[in-house]
């Protein structure tokens, strides 16, 4: 991931879920998907097509703060 790539979340459905995950995008390019299990545990899988990118830290975590509180509301 470049260090300031252009990040949106975008809302994604399963229907074998009880709850939503969210995309997170880099431009058009998936890099991982966020939400809560079945079981209320939230969990990040990331996308196998951002192997070798590299993202700073502190966005990284305010990335992934945005997609948890994405996840609540839709809880």
């Amino acid at each position: 991931m470049a260090a300031r790539g252009t990040y949106r979340w975008q809302k994604t459905t399963d229907i074998n879920r009880k709850h939503p995950l969210f995309e997170l995008l880099d431009g058009e390019t998936p890099v991982l998907d966020a939400g809560y299990t079945d079981d209320e545990v939230f969990e990040v899988a990331f996308n196998s097509s951002i192997g070798g990118r590299v993202i700073d830290w502190d966005q990284f975590v305010k990335l992934l703060e945005e997609g948890r509180s994405l996840a609540e509301l839709d809880r």
